[in-house]
């Protein structure tokens, strides 16, 4: 024998050695798996194949087979046009759930590509795949797999055309728009051609992130641009390339660097959007109530402004937040009018609103004071010879600018200089616009090219500044426009963009849609421009859109107007202070202000879960196919069910009701014009898993409750969400231990408030028990309809922590079957009985 007379040692390392070998020969043929619990991922080497399962072992996605030319195939690569696949294994190697192999391709060439498997997180499995060899240059990298007939595709960031993207092919490059069609060609004059996409995907902030009504989710980490290609065929890809194709064709673009891919597990999609949130980050809470209080735009100049916030006051119509535009950045227009800012600030304060102004992350090169040593300090995007990359940025006059590079210090202080003049001046915040304008043909202050920079810049602007607050003596709040992966956590607010006053694509409509689209990408505080931006050709804001975009504000998650704009021609825009508009905008300012106990609560929700305050049905009713079509209503938090007007002329409403119960609100809720409070007038209860149609006259914004649900409202008295005190209102401070509960009870349901505070509701025979778990002891109004009992009863007491409620703190109407009450403390039990004892 061979191994005769050798040592123990000798024995040992030999059959190792030969155990190595034997491994590496037949690594190809080895089954590998790697196992993140929630996802596994499964590998064949002859031919490659990769495929995703479940922990019972069941398909969830699984690569295309394909080797042909085109991009639906396995992993590959593109040169001159033309796509190569795996084809095989050649080598391969495992530790743990960590797989790396070397695949062979179709590529005449003889180009092979390295790809590695991870187990990123539970539920979580990461690819990474580069190409290895030399040839002719690489256009894109790309992996196809098979799709399942229903399987609709959602998130993508924040788009305007489609919230399911199915048969579509989407980009994800952070740009400007997007533009209806007839504005393109003179909005294109303005924009820089890099900053520009003339597509109807177009975003300010995408998400190169597929998240699948079958239960997964797919993110492209990759800095460049990709594509999702989402066709109908029983397949879909995506592609990785190194910018547009129109901006940097082959071969001037150097070839991506690198396919990196995240799969997410679920088995829902909410499961999935839970994981999705856990890797890549949640927004922060919200820094000050003011944020879900009604933000307003007070138009023209300082004394119009104040004398506007003064109509609203005088028609008890709620306001928290005055935006105001003051341009610290980029050209400092600040300097030599900061005594009258502060005053104007003080005048906004004293009216009991917080007030914001603007900032954006361009530098003039006039602007001396700021330029001069950001240039000088290596603090700005650079060009090819190491300079201030100069381009002309536009709104009504044109102005040279460079980018702040973020990642050096430089340009961190250049900017942290002029928002604390905003901070020092008395601002509680301001935009923080653009982003999307990072030259393809650029470079940062460290060498890395404008390709692999422009979509992360706008993170490292956002994620800059809000470091940049944290010093700040009092909560500072940021709303943006533009965002990349991962950006999430510094985002406090997140606003559409600037839309067109127009019902449809880019306008109302499309609102809608980037509310639900952002809401599954990982983004929870977002509002609207209420009334639109653009104005261009025949577009124009009319009274009735207004009136709409304003309801449809209430019921999302930032309440915030649009006082003006860019019009070509000009032409006249309704205000929300003109006299045919401020009874509606008082109606909703109030309805959005008393459910600010509710909003926190879903808010807290979203930082649990991942779960937005606007909610795709999908994410609730994943099972039913009518719902997970639906993009233009949504779960507003967990208990009410939202269907904006999106039409001109409509009295009626369309909309599919999701299973279980639901209450019509306006058929079950009075609004009382004098107090501006919802009152219980009994409850018009709805079946759901059905289409319908509710009214919905100029003043109603359609809105449906679930049964078994309890509202947790303010009181109407409370005008303002700030901090900030005015004697002729009422601020929440004054009333934070007031709370009315509007019940409609059904079975079993929990209901929560604030943060970590809860309500439980529980039918029981000839019973109704209310529990109330809260932190401090509060005073609630209590108004309930028993109509929507699944067994409805007359109540003959009220017995509250065991004790009879007095006669005189409790009324029954048994016409509209609604109970009133009074309670008071902290830890409540209320029980509604139908027989004395």
């Amino acid at each position: 024998m061979p191994w005769k007379g050798r040592t123990r040692a000798v024995e040992v390392a030999t059959w190792l050695a030969f155990a190595t070998t034997l491994l590496a020969s037949t690594a190809a043929h080895a089954a590998v798996e790697v196992d993140s619990g929630a996802l596994r991922a499964e590998v064949s080497d002859d031919p490659w194949g990769l495929t995703l399962v479940d922990q019972a072992g069941a398909t969830v996605l699984a690569e295309h087979p394909g080797t042909g030319s085109g991009p639906a195939g396995t992993l590959g690569l593109r040169s001159a046009g033309v796509w190569y696949h795996a084809t095989g294994v050649s080598t391969a190697s495992q530790n743990g759930n960590h797989y790396a192999a070397e695949l062979e391709t179709n590529d005449p060439a003889g180009r092979t590509i390295e790809v590695r498997l991870d187990a990123a997180a539970e539920g979580v499995i990461g690819l990474e795949a580069s190409v290895k060899g030399a040839g002719p240059p690489v256009e894109a990298l790309g992996i196809g797999f098979e799709a399942d007939a229903g399987e609709r595709y959602l998130g993508f960031g924040e788009r305007s055309n489609a919230v399911d993207q199915r048969g579509n092919v989407v980009e994800n490059y952070v740009a400007d728009g997007p533009y209806e069609a007839d504005e393109q060609a003179l909005i294109e004059l303005f924009i820089p051609l890099w900053g520009f996409r003339p597509r109807e995907d177009a975003t300010y902030y995408p998400v190169p992130w597929l998240l699948s009504t079958g239960g997964y989710g797919v993110l492209v980490d990759s800095p460049e641009t990709s594509y999702f290609r989402l066709d109908q065929s029983g397949s879909w890809s995506v592609e990785l390339v190194n910018a547009p194709p129109e901006e940097l064709p082959p071969p001037t673009a150097p070839p991506p660097e690198r396919l990196s891919l995240r799969f997410f597990g679920g088995p829902q999609p909410a499961d999935v959007l839970k994981r999705f949130t856990l890797q890549t980050g949640r927004q922060p809470e919200p820094a000050a109530p003011w944020v879900f209080g009604p933000w307003v735009q007070p138009n023209g100049n300082a004394a119009n402004q104040l004398d506007q916030l003064d109509d609203l006051t005088d028609a008890d119509a709620p306001a928290s937040v005055a935006q105001t535009y003051l341009h610290y950045l980029p050209c400092g227009d600040q300097q030599g009018v900061r005594d009258e800012e502060r005053a104007r600030i003080d005048a906004v304060h004293e009216r009991g609103l917080a007030v914001t102004t603007y900032l954006n992350p361009m530098v003039c090169s006039s602007y001396d004071a700021v330029f001069q040593p950001a240039a000088a300090d290596g603090g700005l995007i650079e060009n090819a010879l190491g300079e201030p990359y100069l381009f002309q940025y536009s709104t009504d006059t044109s102005f040279q600018v460079a980018e702040i590079d973020f990642a050096e210090p430089a340009g961190r202080e250049a900017f942290s200089s002029a928002a604390g003049e905003a901070i020092d001046d008395g601002h509680d915040g301001w935009m923080e616009d653009f982003g999307e304008y990072t030259p393809l043909d650029s470079q940062s202050h460290s060498g890395t090219p404008g390709t692999r920079l422009h979509n992360p810049y706008v993170r490292q602007y956002h994620c800059a500044a809000f470091n940049a607050i944290a010093p700040a003596p009092r909560p500072i709040v940021r709303f943006q426009r533009s965002g990349w992966t991962g950006g999430a956590p510094c985002a406090q607010v997140v606003w559409g963009g600037d839309p067109t006053t127009d019902w449809g694509f880019d306008g109302l409509a499309s609102s809608v849609k980037q509310a639900l689209s952002i809401g599954v990408s990982g983004i929870s505080t977002w509002g609207s421009d209420i009334g639109g931006f653009f104005a261009i050709g025949d577009d124009q804001l009319s009274p009735e859109l207004l009136t709409r975009w304003v309801q449809f504000g209430a019921v999302s998650g930032v309440m915030r107007t649009q006082a003006n704009g860019i019009a070509v021609p000009a032409k006249p825009r309704p205000q929300i202070w003109d006299a045919d508009q401020i009874a509606n905008w008082r109606r909703y300012a109030k309805l959005h202000t008393q459910l600010y106990p509710y909003l926190v609560a879903a808010d807290a929700a979203y930082r649990r879960t991942g779960m937005p305050l606007m909610r795709h049905l999908a994410l609730a009713y994943p099972n039913d196919p009518a719902a997970v079509t639906r993009e233009d209503e949504y779960l507003f938090g967990p208990d009410l069910l939202a269907a904006p007007v999106l039409e001109p002329g409509a009295t009626e409403r369309e909309l599919y009701l999701p299973r279980g119960r639901w209450v019509d609100l306006w058929r079950s809720l009075n609004y009382e014009e004098e107090t501006g409070a919802l009152v219980m007038e009994g409850a018009r209860l709805l079946g759901g898993g059905r289409e319908t149609s509710l009214p919905a006259s100029l003043a109603e914004l359609p809105l449906l409750v679930r049964a078994g649900a309890v509202l947790p409202l303010l009181p109407p008295e409370v005008d303002t969400l700030s901090d900030y005190e005015d004697p002729s209102t009422v601020a929440l401070s004054e009333r934070q231990r007031h709370l009315r509960l509007l019940a409609f009870p059904r079975g079993k349901t929990s209901s929560e408030f604030y943060a970590d505070e809860r309500i439980d509701s529980h039918e029981l025979p000839r019973k109704w028990s209310l529990k109330i778990k809260g932190k401090v002891e509060r005073s609630y109004e209590l108004s309930a309809s028993l109509a929507t009992l699944s067994e409805p009863f007359d109540p003959c007491r009220i017995v509250v922590n065991g004790k009879p409620l007095r006669q005189s703190r409790w009324a029954y109407d048994p016409d509209t079957k609604t109970l009133a009450a009074s309670v008071h403390g902290r830890n409540l039990h209320v029980v509604a009985e139908e027989r004395c004892k």
